[in-house]
């Protein structure tokens, strides 16, 4: 039994490694050769996790070897157009400015109901709010929508808009980020006196976030969320 754990914890680990190793992209879009050798590394490793009398290194071996060819094709589809579009194929237009594009659905293996569900999913109920859409290599349904079914933007008003500023989650489930706090240009004593002066404790605040116009967004576990600008923090 303990031959067994320690097997699965061997196997586990250096899966673990490759697929950290092999990018973010294999955690979620995958590239069709990607997620061929997603599967084949996940049946290679059952085998020497629960067969005991097949040596441990049989079975890392053939983890590794895989783990190789993927850096092979991938750097291989990094230098080469013509490479990568074998190996990912290309985009598809399926919609082209409001028509659909038949062929290209049918080259996809698809039929009408799986575009327009894919439509619905992406907030549009009819081809005539779409000027352009695209199966990507990895699957994914890219939309333009046509001018008059996009959201109002402050460019359309003619108003100058700030920049997005992207929100620093500074105190997490009653614990505060160090790292964090330090990167936003403040300090742990200053977020203390923030959090005196909301008459909060740090065990009790769920989550605070605050971006760099200072606007924060507090919410304590049993309280609703609050939001404010502190000029301080």
């Amino acid at each position: 039994m303990l031959v067994i754990f320690l097997r699965s914890v061997i196997i586990y680990v250096s899966l673990f490694v490759l697929m950290r190793l092999m990018g973010k992209r294999q955690l979620s879009e995958l590239q069709p050769f990607e997620f061929v050798i997603t599967l084949i590394l996940a049946d290679l490793a059952c085998v020497p996790m629960a067969e005991t009398a097949i040596p441990i290194i049989y079975g890392l071996i053939p983890i590794f070897s895989v783990f190789m060819l993927h850096i092979l094709i991938a750097i291989l589809s990094i230098k080469s157009i013509k490479m990568r579009k074998i190996l990912n194929g290309v985009p598809q237009i399926i919609i082209n400015k409001g028509n659909l594009c038949f062929d290209n659905i049918k080259k996809l293996g698809m039929h009408t109901g799986d575009i327009l569900e894919g439509l619905r999913n992406k907030g549009f109920f009819s081809p005539l709010e779409v000027e352009f859409a695209i199966v990507e290599t990895n699957g994914m349904l890219s939309v333009l929508p046509k001018s008059f079914s996009r959201p109002l933007t402050p460019e359309d008003m003619g108003i100058a808009a700030a920049a997005p500023s992207l929100p620093v989650t500074l105190i997490m489930e009653g614990r505060m980020l160090h790292d964090n706090i330090v990167n936003f240009g403040t300090d742990e004593k200053k977020v203390a006196a923030l959090l005196k002066k909301l008459r909060l404790r740090r065990k009790d605040v769920l989550l605070l976030t605050a971006d760099r116009e200072k606007k924060l967004f507090v919410q304590a576990y049993r309280e609703d969320f609050r939001t404010m600008t502190e000029p301080e923090l």
